[in-house]
């Protein structure tokens, strides 16, 4: 069964520091997604450009195909020892994330990453070698859609250490605290914050070590269909919406002919709410059998504004018209496929409509451009 990996960070810093000694990557690819997350020694300026060295050694030697233990081998000799220390400069975790369900965890001097299935610790079992003379923990996960795994840095490990805890928090405690919080509603950025929230208080608000939170949910790909203006071709209109219905996941139609086309399609009427417009949007349409209906590139050009301007979910979720439905509606999903019909809309050739009203596959693309910087995979089909 093919997954779907949502990822969500937080970190804190330091108190006293401007940097995070921690780094993060995270990179996304058609079939994997692969996380590391290092821990500098010490904090500051000095564990910051470590961590971040390693994290980006670890991330270029994987988009160079390199194999996850040949990265390790490579890190492990690149990574000096503190000679006052007998330390790693920098410690890490790294995983790879595929989409058929299973996981390749490696770790290096890093607290253990938590596996919870059902809300409850699940058991993992490492292999341990050396490498390069040091020990090294690596592990095959087998996982399956509910399940989370939650890498965390020392700092997470020793928080309330000398007040609520004399001897830290500890990793089986933090551990306890996501067993109780790892609601299924909850989105892999929710449970980070939450983690991070609980640390915080822990530290008094003052952080005695740098801190990093790293969840990922495994869930099913959500996924939506926009289907936005009819095909070149009048004799194309029953395959086209065929294809759009067929997708599956969210419907949304955007345009009032393309509306007429679809419910002509399905035998269904097109009902107007003229309580959903605004100075800026048309009112949006219903149609049964479709999550949304909504008027074409005058809405469409509005959700790109929204999106250039930074808008989020948060932002839009009290809009009622169909530009803040709509963006609600391509946040709340992975993989968004738009069907672009290429016919003439005359009405966009009225050289008293705003100048800024563009035709509909550019406003489509810089959608789809915008969306993909958020994290979301688009694909634009002409018809």
């Amino acid at each position: 069964m093919r997954v779907y990996y949502e990822w969500g960070t937080t970190q804190l810093r330091k108190h006293g520091e401007e940097l995070c000694g921690d780094s993060i990557s995270i990179s996304q690819h058609a079939a994997s997604v692969t996380v590391a997350l290092s821990d500098g020694l010490g904090s500051g300026v000095k564990a910051n450009i470590l961590a971040t060295l390693t994290t980006r050694i670890a991330m270029r030697l994987l988009e160079n195909e390199l194999s996850l233990g040949e990265v390790v081998q490579t890190l492990s000799r690149t990574l000096p020892v503190c000679q006052d220390r007998k330390m790693a400069y920098s410690t890490f975790a790294i995983a790879q994330f595929f989409s058929d369900g299973h996981a390749r965890i490696v770790e290096f001097d890093s607290p253990p990453v938590v596996f919870l299935r059902r809300r409850k610790q699940y058991p993992i079992v490492y292999d341990e070698r050396c490498v390069e003379g040091k020990n090294v923990r690596e592990t095959v996960l087998s996982l399956a859609e509910g399940d989370w795994i939650v890498f965390v840095s020392d700092g997470v490990v020793n928080a309330g250490i000398g007040g609520a805890y004399p001897l830290g928090w500890g990793w089986q405690e933090a551990v306890r605290f996501l067993e109780r919080n790892a609601h299924p509603e909850l989105t892999a950025s929710d449970l980070a914050e939450k983690a991070s929230q609980a640390v915080r208080e822990l530290y008094a608000d003052s952080p005695g070590d740098d801190v990093s939170v790293v969840v990922v949910k495994v869930r099913r790909k959500r996924v939506a269909s926009v289907l936005t203006g009819p095909p070149a071709d009048k004799r194309d209109d029953e395959r086209c919406v065929s294809a759009f219905l067929k997708r599956g996941g969210r419907l949304a139609v955007c345009g009032g002919t393309t509306a007429k086309l679809v419910a002509r399609h399905l035998g269904k009427p097109v009902e107007v709410d003229l309580g959903t417009a605004t100075a800026d949007v048309p009112a949006m349409g219903r149609i049964e059998g479709l999550d949304m209906t909504t008027e074409g590139t005058l809405t469409l050009t509005q959700v790109r504004k929204l999106l250039r301007a930074g808008r989020g979910r948060d932002d839009v979720k009290f809009g009622t018209d169909g530009a803040c439905c709509l963006l609600r509606m391509l946040l709340d999903v992975d993989h968004v496929h738009f069907f672009v019909g290429q016919a003439v809309n005359p009405a966009h050739q009225n050289p008293d409509l705003p100048q800024q009203l563009e035709i509909r596959l550019a406003v489509v693309r810089e959608i789809g451009n915008e969306l993909r910087e958020r994290g979301k995979e688009v694909e634009i089909e002409l018809v």
